[in-house]
């Protein structure tokens, strides 16, 4: 039962790292999805946001009591500093002023809005943070990935001081984590994690039922490790299957876009109904992951809306996803497993295990719970 509490917390500040709306990429789904359950449940919420190329927005303005706007100041010189350029760029005193004017608990989205944190905690503040993954190993992880030596040096670097970074969490008030993994690591390090799953846009589960004639893989098709996905299931996995792949997303690379052939077909910046409609008549959702930090959207946005779900063991939330979704590991694993699954019909019994599972991920549940630890 949701208990709307709105007498305990009447206001809470909220500071992220870039503007949240439109929801349309993994960290700002999350906050955005977090401050509309939050404004269902009656609390008052003061934005304050990061703004670097996103437009103000008037969206916000419906959920929040005030939002307001600080630049992110990027400058080569935040390279040379010993703080990670995604937090030097985001001091602002004047953020900092804004915080300190009430007594209001503080949620801060992510290591990039980390240094607040002691002064913070120093002024007697509550100030709980929101960690979206464990930040050193995502950007080891896209270091790995990263073709580029330029960008290679970066992630090095940038995971590097983000380790050290972290240890101002030592001051939180709390740590929100979004998945298993990541709670166990906060809390064997800080003793003090609460694990709260990503907030998302799916509120039902949409899947069809019976067979769709396609496998699917989707994502941000600029981001290296999405890149580095599709590579393996075009080269390594798709090479020698008569099933048809169709590969979706934002901005994909000229690379990419030569993979295009008689049996994979990558579609461009589909729009959020395309990339919904494809989810949804697939046979199979296709997901390897090379990453195990944080909670993959695509993911639930899968479940919420496509038949089968097939997933690396780095993708897994908990073990109870075991129940209606594919693991998958080596290539021949994932070949395997593909041909099997494109024999089976997704029925009632499949759609009733997916439905009990949706429920772990309900957004007013989650930040009830975010609001009694607050």
């Amino acid at each position: 039962m949701l208990i709307y509490i709105q007498d305990l917390i009447k206001k809470i500040h909220i500071v992220s790292f870039d503007i949240p709306f439109p929801a349309d990429y993994g960290g700002v789904v999350d906050v955005f999805f977090k401050i509309k359950a939050l404004c269902e449940l009656g609390v008052s919420i003061h934005l304050h946001c990061f703004q670097y190329g996103r437009k103000e927005s008037s969206e916000l303005l419906e959920l929040c009591d005030k939002v307001t706007y600080y630049k992110r100041k990027k400058s080569f010189l935040h390279l040379l500093s010993r703080k990670p350029f995604v937090v030097n760029t985001r001091i602002n005193k004047q953020l900092l002023a804004n915080l300190l004017k009430d007594d209001s608990p503080v949620l801060l989205e992510g290591l990039h809005c980390s240094w607040y944190i002691p002064f913070l905690k120093l002024k007697g503040k509550k100030v709980f943070f929101r960690a979206h993954n464990i930040e050193h190993h995502y950007y080891q992880e896209l270091a790995s990935a990263e073709s580029s030596f330029l960008k290679k040096i970066y992630y090095r670097l940038e995971a590097y001081k983000l380790q050290n970074q972290e240890n101002v969490l030592a001051h939180s008030s709390g740590i929100f984590c979004i998945s298993p993994n990541d709670f166990s690591y906060f809390e064997n390090r800080y003793s003090k994690a609460i694990f709260i799953p990503a907030f998302h846009s799916n509120n039902k589960v949409f899947s069809l039922l019976g067979r769709g004639n396609y496998a699917l893989y989707h994502g941000n098709l600029s981001v290296a490790e999405n890149v580095k996905a599709v590579k393996f299931l075009v080269n390594e996995v798709f090479d020698s299957l008569e099933i048809p792949l169709i590969v979706a997303g934002k901005s994909p690379c000229k690379e990419l876009l030569k993979m295009n052939s008689a049996n994979v077909t990558i579609v461009s910046n589909p729009s959020e109904l395309e990339l919904a409609e494809l989810v949804q008549k697939a046979h199979m959702n296709v997901l390897p992951s090379f990453q195990s930090t944080g909670i993959k959207l695509k993911l639930l946005f899968a479940l919420f809306n496509g038949r089968y779900c097939l997933i690396s063991p780095q993708l897994m939330p908990s073990k109870k996803i075991l129940k209606t979704a594919i693991i998958c590991d080596s290539a021949q694993q994932w070949k395997d497993k593909i041909i099997e699954t494109s024999n089976l019909k997704f029925g009632a019994d499949d759609l009733i295990e997916r439905e009990t599972y949706a429920r772990e991920f309900d957004n007013l549940i989650q930040a009830n719970k975010l609001i009694e630890w607050i």
